[in-house]
């Protein structure tokens, strides 16, 4: 018989990212918390990120920038949090399968965006690190909406349930007062 396919509708992809951003942003709080010298398994989860992005191997990059997320969920020794979180990840792998997520112009937004939160915990710095991981994350739930094919998505849900990361120093130092 044929095999069904699952629906993900808007409102799935919503309720995932809203988790995996507030989650990530505790583990990743945690994880600057304990230090840089707790980092060795994140730094070797970006190492392969930057590897398939020099590849050019879009199969591969989605699959380990996943693992990179993961990582800095174990790395946060909050063991709860990180299996919540490893949940979450193996329901997100699903969708990018349902999807057919093509990852194939991202190569430098994701290696840009992971080294970005890591740069951000090698300083101990959990709130510019979580402040980066929810930018990463609103960037994610915007391109996978975007392959949906439904088009009656409220453009406000995501910000009423995730709320707005905050601009960093970077961008506050370029914007006019």
């Amino acid at each position: 018989g044929a095999t069904a396919v699952p629906a993900v509708t808007a409102k799935d992809v919503l309720d995932l990212y809203a988790l995996r951003a507030s989650l990530g942003a505790l583990l990743i709080r945690r994880v600057a918390m304990l230090g840089p010298d707790h980092l060795a398994p994140v730094s070797a989860a970006l190492a392969e990120v930057r590897a398939a992005a020099r590849d050019h191997d879009h199969v591969r990059i989605r699959e380990v920038d996943l693992r990179f997320q993961d990582a800095l969920a174990r790395t946060a020794d909050l063991p709860q949090a990180a299996r919540t979180f490893e949940r979450l990840t193996a329901r997100l792998r699903m969708f990018v399968t349902v999807l057919d997520m093509d990852y194939s112009q991202a190569f430098d937004t994701i290696t840009n965006e992971d080294t970005a939160v890591y740069d951000a915990l090698s300083d101990a710095d959990g709130n510019e690190a979580a402040r980066r991981w929810r930018v990463k994350i609103e960037r994610c739930v915007r391109y996978m909406i975007a392959q949906l094919p439904e088009d009656d998505i409220a453009p406000h849900l995501w910000t009423t349930l995730a709320g707005r990361p905050r601009p960093g120093r970077e961008e506050l130092r370029g914007a006019v007062h």
